[in-house]
């Protein structure tokens, strides 16, 4: 009797320990397995298609969307595609379509005729989104290219929005996104570092911030991004109500010493750095790589960049906070190593 006791009271423990037991269903640790997967997608900038497209032939496993770069506007405020970009739509399209999604980013950047360029034009901005009866030509003419060239994704880049305007873009997200969602298309935006996170964006949209610029053109040498301005970002970024995907920047700057700034691809600054065998530094607070030379003139020279190694510790300093959703700007003039990085992140799936 005694033994047939113990016995009730071993089974009554073994059954409720399985009934309190915390295992989490396999479908559960699946879909948390992919929650936590790094998500990689990259721009194509339309002025180095060939080598763009290249690059993301060379690391297309790792790539989840490709975002051809893209639309500026003319002189009647209408959008404006160059030859290279409706080429690189097409190439895209034919060599990506059936295992990526493939997505026409829209700039707000004003292209005329015997006139300079104006990049990121506010005043352009202003017309399009003022009213309800401007925001819709601005909307159908975004559906006539979609028709146009077959597009199943638009990204909206507009950026240096007043804060005037900032009622009205949000307006416009909402009013496009019912728009081309009854047409099958998904809608992204691009925001700067600056926006005003606490104003609500629509729902539906997936959104990007920039994670770069820390040091350009305007400034003096630096990296693009640092560990504390990625920190900084991350708190800002914490009050908004949408969940965003970070962009970071490959390449970087040269600085001349006359005050000249230069653009440089990954490979290009590797290759000048070969070819004036300086030293290569790796700074602490932002892993970007940096060297300085002296030309034939005696001038000096400062470059940073960032390679594989930068990237890999950008990335990783912003997934600690459950950031995995990146976008690199851009294909074209990265390194090998990069590249192989890049494509063995995530195997693509089929669509």
């Amino acid at each position: 009797m005694r033994n047939f006791f113990w016995f009730i009271c071993m089974a009554l423990l073994i059954i409720t320990a399985c009934s309190n037991s915390k295992e989490v269903p396999v479908e559960a640790k699946e879909e948390l397995k992919n929650k936590n997967k790094l998500q990689l997608s990259m721009w194509l900038p339309e002025w180095q298609k060939s080598s763009a497209i290249e690059d993301t032939k060379n690391s297309r496993q790792g790539l989840e969307d490709i975002r051809v770069f893209g639309a500026y506007f003319n002189s009647n405020d209408q959008l404006l595609l160059t030859d290279n970009a409706i080429e690189m739509l097409s190439q895209t399209h034919k060599q990506f379509n059936d295992t990526h999604h493939v997505i026409l980013t829209l700039i707000n950047d004003y292209v005329t005729e015997n006139a300079a360029s104006v990049q990121k034009d506010s005043k352009l901005l202003h017309r399009l989104l003022q009213d309800s009866a401007t925001r819709q030509k601005h909307i159908d003419n975004i559906i006539q290219i979609i028709d146009l060239y077959q597009i199943n994704g638009i990204e909206i880049d507009y950026e240096k929005v007043t804060n005037e305007d900032i009622p009205n873009y949000v307006l416009f997200l909402e009013e496009l996104y019912q728009q081309l969602s009854k047409k099958n298309v998904s809608l992204h935006v691009v925001l700067e570092p600056r926006f005003p996170f606490d104003v609500k964006l629509p729902n539906g949209p997936k959104y990007t911030v920039m994670a770069y610029n820390v040091h350009g053109y305007h400034s003096g040498p630096g990296a693009k991004a640092t560990f504390t301005f990625l920190d900084e970002l991350m708190k800002k970024i914490q009050k908004s109500n949408q969940n965003l995907a970070i962009a970071f920047a490959t390449g970087g700057f040269e600085w001349v010493a006359q005050g000249q700034t230069i653009a440089l691809t990954e490979i290009e600054a590797e290759q000048l750095l070969a070819k004036t065998k300086a030293v290569k530094q790796r700074d602490a607070g932002s892993s970007a790589v940096y060297f300085n030379f002296l030309d034939e003139n005696n001038i000096r020279h400062e470059v940073w960049y960032a390679d594989q190694e930068t990237l890999e510790k950008w990335i990783t300093h912003v997934q600690k906070k459950s950031y995995n959703e990146i976008v690199l700007w851009r294909a074209g003039g990265l390194s090998t190593e990069t590249l192989n990085w890049i494509a063995e992140q995530h195997p693509n799936d089929p669509k």
